[in-house]
């Protein structure tokens, strides 16, 4: 008896225990997905940046060209609206304000937090649009893309935000979101903003297009550093310039400056433009394609990243390589890829 009410004893100190423990953990968890409340917002024409000025995820409070509001964000929101106005008005991608998938959002919302809170992140966008923000600016009616960007970044110095806004080009047009794709083509889009011209390029330009088997088996394992190795360069094979004259970009976009007076477009270079464009009006008709081969019911997160879509993709790109005037041989959805 003695016996069997020291085990009982023991039983309820070790379930007590591991109670404790459960609700220490689930105390941390709703501690850690509690994001901290965005006070402050600034409105650059429709890019709307939400911040804090203290505490966790606060933005540098530096203010150079003394406009009362801190210069990083208005950087941020500079570069996103330099990025979408290069993407989708002068070089006419898919414009995600017109996406079918978003229903017409009218705005780009912002939100600045601490990389902790995003996952260690410099930088997330979200593939669904949602109702904005209410402002004093804004009206009920706004529906907004969204991303989030780390308040640690200098934009002055990245270019996260111009990666980020491309994937909303890219969330807009096409429901395929293999890294290889998503990522590598994002990494290509740096270069919009960036400087220093396409970036490494580790492929011969001029092919063999399609590459050989084994590069194809290896490319949808190299993630955003597929940029490096298909990207850049048909980048490269199909515009040997890529200068953004003011002429083509207008006035107000070559002329934009960051608040202590740099451009926002660092060297006016950019190849690619055209095929990438291209690129991506091809996976908006062959994802309906890859809908109806592969007998979806629907799109999920799971199978818009499914290795089925690899075929699918490529085809896509060599489709746009021979559109822009490149040697393609032939390349088809291998026949066991259908079901």
């Amino acid at each position: 008896m003695r016996h069997n009410r020291s085990h009982m004893q023991s039983r309820i100190i070790a379930l007590s225990v591991l109670f404790c423990v459960l609700a220490f953990t689930s105390i941390v968890s709703a501690q850690q997905k509690k994001k901290t409340e965005l006070k402050e917002h600034y409105v650059f024409e429709y890019v709307r940046v939400f911040y804090v000025k203290e505490g966790t995820g606060a933005v540098s409070p530096v203010d150079v060209d003394k406009n009362g509001v801190p210069d990083q964000i208005e950087n941020v929101a500079k570069q996103v609206w330099a990025a979408h106005q290069l993407f989708c008005r002068v070089l006419k991608f898919p414009d995600p304000f017109e996406s079918e998938r978003f229903k017409s959002p009218n705005c780009i919302q912002v939100s600045i937090r601490d990389r902790k809170e995003m996952g260690g992140n410099n930088g997330i966008a979200f593939s669904s649009a949602q109702r904005a923000r209410k402002i004093p600016e804004g009206t009920p009616k706004d529906r907004c893309i969204v991303m989030s960007i780390s308040s640690q970044l200098d934009p002055t110095k990245n270019v996260t935000p111009t990666h980020e806004t491309f994937h909303l080009v890219q969330y807009g047009a096409t429901q395929f979101k293999n890294p290889w794709f998503l990522e590598g083509m994002a990494r290509w889009s740096e270069h919009a903003t960036g400087k220093d011209g396409i970036g490494d390029i580790k492929y011969s330009p001029r092919g063999p297009w399609p590459q050989i088997p084994a590069h194809l088996a290896q490319l949808p394992k190299l993630g955003s550093k597929s940029e490096h190795v298909l990207w850049n360069p048909i980048a490269a094979r199909t515009d040997r310039d890529g200068f953004l004259s003011t002429k083509m970009l207008g006035k107000e976009l070559a002329d934009l400056n960051y608040a202590d007076g740099t451009p926002v477009l660092r060297d006016r270079f950019l190849q690619g433009g055209k095929v990438m464009r291209d690129i991506i009006v091809e996976l908006s008709k062959l994802d309906d394609e890859a809908f109806k081969d592969l007998k979806h019911e629907e799109w999920t997160e799971e199978n818009r990243r499914a290795p089925e879509n690899n075929p699918y993709i490529y085809k896509a790109v060599m489709n746009a390589l021979r559109n822009q005037g490149v040697k393609v041989g032939q390349y088809e959805i291998p026949d066991e890829i259908k079901r």
